[in-house]
């Protein structure tokens, strides 16, 4: 299957997670060992750590997905109301939430060899002064966490190709409340969650969250929330501008 074939098989899982099948934490540790292998980072430094809750850290999970919901109302919160959904689930066993669910957050990276040889060679050793990404003052700040955003998201495509590999689905969510760096009052500024829980529930958590991940079998069901961008007879058409809407060509 070309690459191309590959990423059009992805689509949004919302609700629709298949609980009889569940990938093992051997195959997300190699799925993840494997990105880490393949996705770029500036210097090699992945600014960046990923909480991993499986199976086991229900709780944790529970918590992430109060975390996610920031509306009274919308198709995901409401889906258990859906006759057609009460209906499917007496065949599959089916859940909102996904098996697994990956949580980015910062972080402030270790100097690798590259660092501390150029630092050498440049900085009398000193080499915070030119990557933020280990610097204790700076890891933080805007345009560093601007880049570990960038470096999360090619490090999650690479990942979900993997995936798609091994027939597993993946979602991406960033709907949550969100935490900048004030450096003069050298704390975070947190937003809070008006309807389900903030980040402080999660105490594992102490740098800024970037991305929620969602991995996991899609169940054997017509998922009615999953993302439309092909079918212009089913609810809720997700359609692609045009390439030339996104790419100008300056001559």
């Amino acid at each position: 299957m070309s690459i191309e074939e590959l990423f059009s098989k992805r689509r949004q899982i919302r609700a629709a997670w298949d609980y009889e099948k569940i990938p093992s934490k051997e195959l997300i540790y190699s799925l993840l060992s494997r990105t880490l292998n393949i996705s770029p980072s500036k210097q090699n430094l992945y600014p960046f750590k990923i909480h991993a809750f499986g199976p086991d850290d229900e709780n944790e999970r529970r918590i992430v997905e109060q975390i996610c919901c920031l509306y009274t109302s919308g198709s995901v919160n409401n889906w258990e109301e859906s006759p057609e959904f009460i209906a499917q689930n007496r065949v599959s066993k089916v859940q909102k939430d996904a098996p697994w669910v990956l949580v980015f957050e910062l972080r402030k990276c270790k100097a690798n060899t590259f660092v501390k040889e150029y630092g050498e060679m440049h900085d009398g050793g000193n080499a915070q002064n030119r990557f933020t990404q280990i610097d204790e003052n700076r890891f933080r700040e805007g345009a560093n966490k601007t880049l570990s955003a960038i470096e999360t998201g090619m490090f999650i495509k690479c990942l979900a190709g993997l995936c798609l590999e091994n027939n597993l689905a993946i979602s991406y969510i960033k709907s949550f409340p969100e935490w900048t760096w004030k450096g003069q009052r050298s704390e975070y500024s947190k937003n809070r969650n008006k309807v389900g829980l903030s980040w402080d529930s999660l105490p594992q958590i102490t740098e800024a969250p970037l991305i929620v991940v969602q991995i996991g079998y899609k169940a054997a069901i017509d998922d009615l929330l999953a993302t439309n961008v092909n079918d212009p007879s089913r609810p809720f058409l997700e359609d692609k501008p045009s390439i030339d809407e996104i790419v100008q060509f300056n001559k």
